[in-house]
């Protein structure tokens, strides 16, 4: 990504709905509105652009917390209902519904991706975003393995470390629970 291509994102940035800042329609569905958000923020997120200029770092992140605001929003079927009355009077950006809810950190990623905001090799967030699904459904150990590919493909990545410790402890804390029921009927 040149700096011509980040200039042109800022000159149109404020004009863009949400919807358009990740080339979707009005009524795209959670997995494609989460899909498209990947697809930003593996161009925009300021992790990536690490050693560019301090110029461009601060216009990507721009951009990026634009995208934050934009999928916050969007997710969030309450406040996509209010976005979309909005949108339709002709607001692309309100105001009163930036306030509302939790205010946005300095990466909101999807709740699916405790560590993909911080890869540094997007292969992996797929396998991390899978690793989050089963961890949620109860699976901890398939999000292992989902998490382990991801880890190979990203190595030495604190976030991801740290999810592999939490998935080992839930592992070894149903261990346990099991081991102790086995031993009770015993």
């Amino acid at each position: 990504m040149d700096w011509e291509f980040i200039e042109q994102w800022l000159q149109v940035l404020d004009t863009l709905s949400y919807y358009e800042i990740f080339r979707v329609e009005q009524g795209v569905g959670a997995d494609d509105l989460r899909a498209a958000f990947y697809a930003f923020a593996s161009d925009f997120h300021p992790d990536a652009h690490t050693g560019r200029p301090r110029q461009e770092r601060e216009a990507i992140s721009h951009i990026f917390k634009r995208g934050n605001e934009a999928y916050r929003i969007l997710s969030n079927p309450n406040l996509r209902v209010r976005y979309d009355e909005a949108l339709a009077g002709g607001e692309v950006r309100p105001q009163h519904l930036l306030s509302m809810g939790s205010a946005p950190s300095a990466s909101i990623m999807p709740p699916v991706a405790k560590g993909a905001d911080r890869m540094r090799n997007p292969s992996a967030r797929a396998f991390v975003n899978r690793a989050e699904e089963l961890f949620k459904k109860n699976d901890p150990k398939q999000a292992k393995i989902q998490l382990v590919l991801a880890m190979h493909m990203d190595q030495n990545n604190p976030a991801l470390e740290a999810f592999l410790k939490e998935i080992e402890g839930e592992i070894s804390r149903r261990n346990d629970e099991e081991k102790k029921k086995w031993q009770k009927n015993q």
